[in-house]
This record gives structure tokens, sequence and C-alpha cells, in this order.
């Protein structure tokens, strides 16, 4: 598009000095032209294609091309004002236990280096692996020193970056802050269970060193029995048709009405009971007079009562 922009303000131009003779038409169409070169030369300079070391672009294409980071936001990581590329000799060591300040944060490029404590081999570390991850993620203060010793196994390359300027860098990249991070954290992790890997108890079984979850506490039969009382107490609860039950659900809801206080309202010939249910009551015969209730003894009155109403009795409980 500049391109043709540039040819069109060449001819503008042109046209205005050779035809019309118009000064200002030709000096703002000549503006343009130049407008548009700078433009051309800057989008070119950008699309240019960014190349780095063997060794670097094999950091590239391994941790930070799959997180989709730019050449040129790998470029500003790596650049000589943040970063600094060292070797390493057999036997020679990046840092020394108790005595190297975790002020910094390393990344191996070639070789392989081992992780010593108190001349303990612990575990190796080989390339495009942080050198010191957990150091440097764990620090609490200025003074912190490594609780390890890092020497190199065979002849090593590595680049490192202090602490100020990563923070430094990261401000201003937030997307890489984040990566490096995420990089960080997991390197962190491997160096954690290849720990594991080797520790292993009195009967043979490595460690978990995941946080235990509760369900592990109880046995696999234990388990099993508990889910089965479960589920046959909830069958029989389901299942039960017989309202006296003591897995009923009809009489777990009587008990309940039984423990609360209970309210009853009578409405037309009939009794709402506290849970809303309306008990119809079938009214008494009446007597002649009262002579014939005084006549009959008590039997016969029970017998009256027993047969007169469509319920023997009708129970209302009082808390």
């Amino acid at each position: 598009m500049h391109s043709v922009l540039i040819l069109g303000f060449m001819m503008f131009s042109v046209w205005a000095w050779t035809i019309v003779c118009a000064p200002d038409v030709f000096v703002w169409n000549l503006c343009f032209t130049f407008l548009n070169v700078f433009q051309l030369v800057y989008v070119i300079y950008q699309m240019r294609p960014v190349k780095f070391d063997p060794e670097l672009e094999e950091v590239y294409h391994t941790l930070f091309r799959p997180f989709k980071v730019t050449r040129m936001q790998f470029k500003k990581l790596v650049a000589t004002d943040f970063a600094q590329i060292m070797s390493l000799h057999a036997g020679e060591a990046y840092a020394m236990q108790n005595l190297t300040r975790t002020d910094r944060l390393g990344l191996l490029l070639t070789g392989k280096v081992n992780v010593l404590s108190d001349q303990q081999f612990l575990h190796p570390i080989l390339p495009c692996e942080f050198l010191d991850s957990p150091e440097f993620e764990s620090r609490a203060n200025m003074d912190d020193k490594f609780k390890v010793s890092i020497v190199a196994a065979t002849s090593c390359r590595y680049v490192y970056w202090q602490r100020t300027a990563l923070e430094y860098l990261f401000v201003k990249e937030t997307y890489l802050a984040t990566v490096v991070s995420t990089l960080v954290a997991r390197d962190i992790t491997t160096k954690l269970y290849a720990m594991n890997n080797k520790i292993v108890t009195e009967k043979g079984i490595h460690l978990d060193i995941r946080l235990p979850s509760i369900t592990s506490s109880l046995s696999s039969s234990e388990r099993k029995n508990a889910s089965l009382k479960a589920l046959k107490r909830h069958n029989a609860m389901l299942s039960s048709n017989c309202p006296n039950s003591p897995e009923s659900v009809a009489n777990s809801r009587e008990r309940l009405l039984k423990e609360k206080k209970k309210e009853t309202d009578v409405i037309g010939g009939g009794v709402v009971l506290a849970n809303g249910r309306l008990v119809e009551m079938t009214p008494l015969q009446e007597l002649s007079s009262n002579e014939d209730l005084v006549n009959l003894s008590s039997s016969p009155i029970d017998s009256w009562l027993e047969t007169s109403s469509k319920y023997h009795s009708c129970e209302i409980v009082d808390s």
C-alpha cells in the first residue's frame, strides 16, 4: 500500500511542477511521498526475520514458542541489557552451598549440571532447564544463600538474568512475565518429582508429595462397607410401605411433627392439624332428651360412641 502511495504522490508532484506550475501542490505531494517512504522502511524493518544463536534458538522453540511468545519479545529477554551468556568447565561451580546469593536466575543451554547437598547427589539438570528456579522463587530477602551446590558435570553454557533486571523488564512486558513465572513453576514441579522418585519407604513404596485426600485415610474394605450400609438404608427408607416402621418416611415426618409445637384450628366440622391436613369429623347423633342420657349406663355410652363416629378416636397431641 505504501509503495503505491509513493508512486501516486510522485506522479502528482511531477504533474504539479511541470504542468500546473503550482508550488503549493508540489510541496504537499512531495511531503506525502517522503512520509510514505519512511513508513515503508519502518514496516520492512519490523518484518525482518529475527535470528538467534543455535543455543538460544533451541530454547525459544522448546520453552517460549509453545506460549506464543514472539521473536521480538524473546529478543528483548535475551538482549545484552538484561541477560548474559557464560560458560562452565567440568567441575566448576555455578553456586556454592551457604555462600552464593540467590539474586539471579540461570537457564542451562548446553551440557549437564549436578545438584549436590552436603556432597550428596540430588538430581541432574539438563539443557533447557533452569539452574536455580526453587531459590529464585522462594527468596525472602536480599541475603538469602543457596542451600545446595550446583556443579558442572561437563562443559556447559548457560544464560542468566539478574533479579533486578528481570523485574524491570517484567514491568514493561507483562505477558512475558507471566510466561517466565509459569516456566519457573513448571521447572520447580519437575525437580520436586525427580526428588520424590529417589525417596523410598522401608516397604519399597515411593512417597507421594501431594496433599493426602480424606478418602485415603480409609482402607478399601472400610469404604466399601460404608457405601453398602448407606445404600441399604437409603433403599429401606424409600421402599418402606408401613407408616409405623422405624425407617418409614411417613413415620419420621410424624415424629418431627410431634417434637414441634402444633396448633390446631377448627374449620366447619373439621380439624386442621399443624401439618396442614384437614381431618373430617362425622357429627354425633343427637339424643331425643336429656333424660335418655341419665337412664343409660356407662357401657351403652361407650358402645354408642364407637359406632357413631367414622373414626374410633382422633388424637390431638399438645406439646
